[in-house]
């Protein structure tokens, strides 16, 4: 199995590395967050910016990127597959559809820091602001938590589009849903976020990724409890994530094609 997960890793890197115009335009797209929050509070007046509220910015940007590239990019490369026959060659040469979703979903974590590597060239060009993480081992911790946490939604997302046969629906609602109750939003921006970022499930790993850079608690809860919670949730994403994946595998086999579209 480990061998299997290790050809499926280097093949995913082989391909998403081998696209030069992806990485350019993950250079170029980046930078863009960088841009949309700035001027936005140019619009609303505010001229000047503490290294702190920059800081600030930098890991909501690397966080909105995240979404971005995992449910946009990773999530319509399945369904494409899907619809291409891809996976349906797949599972022709092997016997583990997840292995080669988990496989995919590991180089492609690697792939998307480039989004923070594009993010942290950006706010020191524009700002000479050097990034200063307090709590490294919880920061790191927690880009791990967010990129599972992601593989598995994006996985979800993907099998239920091909299921329902209705991208524009389902695209829709995460759209609307992932930035609120993902933790997207820091919970200083309003007082009704605060709340959401509390009690959703899905919200911790990004909220703790901005607790560890920035040194300061953003929820009324120790962040040792915040970690559990999230790989708690992580662990409820795999386990729906294996399920839905076998059911589908099942339908495959069964049916001579993906057999949901």
């Amino acid at each position: 199995m480990f061998r299997e997960l290790g050809v499926e890793v280097w093949r995913g890197l082989r391909l998403l590395f081998s696209r030069p115009s992806s990485i350019i335009i993950n250079i170029v797209t980046a930078p863009l967050w960088l841009a949309f929050f700035i001027l936005t509070l140019r619009g609303f007046g505010v001229l000047t910016l503490s290294r702190q509220i920059l800081q600030l910015f930098l890991w909501a940007a690397y966080a909105f990127a995240l979404y971005s590239s995992w449910l946009w990019g990773f999530g319509s490369g399945l369904i494409e597959e899907s619809y291409e026959g891809v996976l349906e060659n797949f599972m022709s040469i092997t016997n583990d559809l997840l292995t080669h979703v988990v496989g995919w979903g590991i180089a492609y974590s690697i792939y998307t820091l480039l989004d923070l590597a594009s993010l942290v060239v950006s706010f020191y060009v524009v700002f000479s602001l050097v990034i200063d993480i307090r709590d490294p081992a919880i920061f790191i911790l927690s880009i791990v938590l967010a990129s599972l946490q992601l593989l598995f939604i994006s996985t979800i997302y993907a099998m239920l589009v091909i299921r329902l046969r209705s991208n524009w629906v389902i695209t829709d609602i995460m759209q609307f849903l992932m930035p609120t109750l993902g933790g997207l939003i820091p919970s200083e921006a309003n007082k009704y976020v605060l709340p959401i970022n509390e009690y959703s499930p899905i919200a911790y790993p990004f909220v703790i990724m901005r607790e560890s850079a920035l040194g300061y608690l953003e929820l009324p809860i120790p962040i040792a409890y915040q970690v559990l919670y999230s790989v708690i949730t992580v662990t409820a994403l795999f386990f729906i994530t294996f399920f839905l994946v076998k059911l589908f595998d099942k339908r495959l086999r069964f049916e001579g094609k993906l057999g949901l579209t």
